[in-house]
C-alpha cells in the first residue's frame, strides 16, 4: 500500500496524508487555512507517518565558495530551518559526522534543502528515509511568489507538437519548460464529402483525396465524412478544406495553429 503526503508550498508546516492514493489531484487543490496557497504533493511511501527520528551524516564536502554556501543558505531558509546551525555543522563536520537531526517533515525539508547541490556536497540518512520526495512549490513563481499554471500551446516550429510547462500569468513567463511534446490525440475530423466530390478536378481535390487515401480510420455518414487521425494528419487536411471554403468540426477541442 502507497501513502501520499501533501503540505502547504509557502508555510512547510505540516504534512497532510491524503485519504486515498488514487484522489491526489483533489488533495492539491485544497488550499492552506493560513496563506490559502494550493497543497502540493510531497511525499509517497509504502510507509504511514510515524515518530521515527532519521539522523542526517555528511558523506561528502567539496570546496564550499561564497555563492554555493549563499545559494545553501537561501534554500535552507526558505523551507523554514535554522539556516545558521545547519551551515555551521557542515563548516566544522567531517566525513560521517552527524549534521541533522529530525523526524519525517524535518528530514524531507533538509533532503528538499539540498537537492541540485550534490556535485559539491551528500548526505547520508539513518533509518533509510523511506519516501520518494516531491517538489510542491514548483506550483509557486519564484520570482513574484504567485501560483502558477500549467500551461500548453502550439508549437508553432514541428506541425501536431506542443509547448507544456509551467507559467506565471503574473510575470508572464514561463517558470518551469516549456518541454516540446508531440501531440497523440487522435482527433475527430468531419466536413462534407459530397461537395468534395463534386468538384471539378483540380490539384486541391486531388490533394485531399490523396491525403484521405492515408488516413485507414475514416468513413460516410449521409453527405459527411468522418475521419480519425492524428494531428499532423488533421492540419494537413484541414489546410485543403480551408483553401476551397470548406467548413469542419474537430473534437476534442483543437490546440494547434491552422495556416
Amino acid at each position: 500500500m502507497e501513502y501520499a503526503y501533501v503540505i502547504c508550498p509557502k508555510c512547510w508546516d505540516k504534512l497532510i496524508k491524503v485519504d486515498n492514493i488514487d484522489n491526489i489531484d483533489s488533495y492539491e487543490q485544497k488550499r492552506c487555512s493560513k496563506c490559502q496557497t494550493r497543497f502540493g504533493l510531497a511525499l509517497l511511501g509504502e510507509k504511514e507517518i510515524d515518530n521515527s527520528i532519521y539522523k542526517i551524516t555528511l558523506r561528502y564536502k567539496t570546496a564550499l565558495d561564497e555563492e554555493r554556501v549563499a545559494n545553501m543558505r537561501k534554500a535552507i531558509q526558505k523551507l523554514k530551518l535554522d539556516a545558521d546551525a545547519i551551515l555551521n555543522s557542515i563548516h566544522v563536520g567531517q566525513q560521517g559526522s552527524i549534521i541533522y537531526e529530525g523526524d519525517i517533515i524535518h528530514t524531507y525539508l533538509f533532503k528538499k534543502a539540498f537537492t541540485g547541490s550534490e556535485l559539491w556536497i551528500g548526505f547520508d540518512i539513518i533509518p533509510e528515509f523511506p519516501y520518494e520526495i516531491y517538489e510542491p512549490d514548483l506550483s509557486i513563481c519564484p520570482e513574484c511568489g504567485g501560483e502558477v499554471v500549467g500551461r500548453t500551446e502550439p508549437y508553432d516550429d514541428i506541425k501536431g507538437w506542443f509547448l507544456d510547462g509551467l507559467f506565471c500569468e503574473h510575470c508572464n513567463k514561463w517558470t518551469l519548460g516549456p518541454t516540446a511534446k508531440r501531440d497523440t490525440t487522435v482527433y475527430k475530423l468531419m466536413f462534407p464529402y459530397k461537395k468534395i466530390k463534386s468538384m471539378l478536378d483540380s490539384s486541391i481535390k486531388r490533394g485531399i483525396m490523396n491525403r484521405l487515401k492515408k488516413v485507414p480510420n475514416k468513413r460516410i455518414q449521409e453527405e459527411k465524412m468522418i475521419v480519425y487521425t492524428n494531428s499532423e494528419r488533421t492540419i494537413e487536411i484541414v489546410q485543403c478544406l480551408q483553401s476551397v471554403g470548406l467548413t469542419y468540426d474537430i473534437e476534442p477541442s483543437f490546440p494547434h495553429k491552422i495556416e
